[in-house]
């Protein structure tokens, strides 16, 4: 038989998995919008860029921020662009603010992008 204290367990236990669970998916669309940002800076399309995509958000996922700054700085700058991690992490800052905007409105609002 469950008690109420059982039930209350069982929920924060639900509750935490659900949250854990949006975590990784904003993560994993900002660090997909930000490589695609980033596609857009080194002049990628089509083949190239999906293929710059999908290896940044994979090695994203195990990868911290600071990590994913210095990548992309050498990204960039191994593609004649110039930037600093200021402007990468206010790039990110506004990547993440769109995935969660996402999640929240349930819809993808990058439309324009080709990636």
């Amino acid at each position: 038989m469950t008690t109420t204290f059982d039930e209350r367990e069982r929920a924060a236990e639900l509750r935490f998995v659900r949250e854990e669970e949006a975590r990784f998916h904003a993560r994993n669309r900002r660090n997909r919008l930000l490589a695609t940002w980033a596609c857009e800076q080194m002049h990628l399309s089509g083949q190239a860029a999906e293929t710059y995509v999908s290896a940044f958000t994979e090695s994203a996922v195990v990868t911290d921020d600071d990590a994913l700054i210095e990548r992309l700085l050498a990204d960039l700058k191994s593609a004649g662009v110039e930037t600093v991690s200021p402007r990468l992490r206010t790039e990110m800052e506004r990547c993440a603010a769109l995935a969660r905007a996402e999640h929240r409105a349930g819809v993808a609002l990058d439309q324009g992008s080709s990636v």
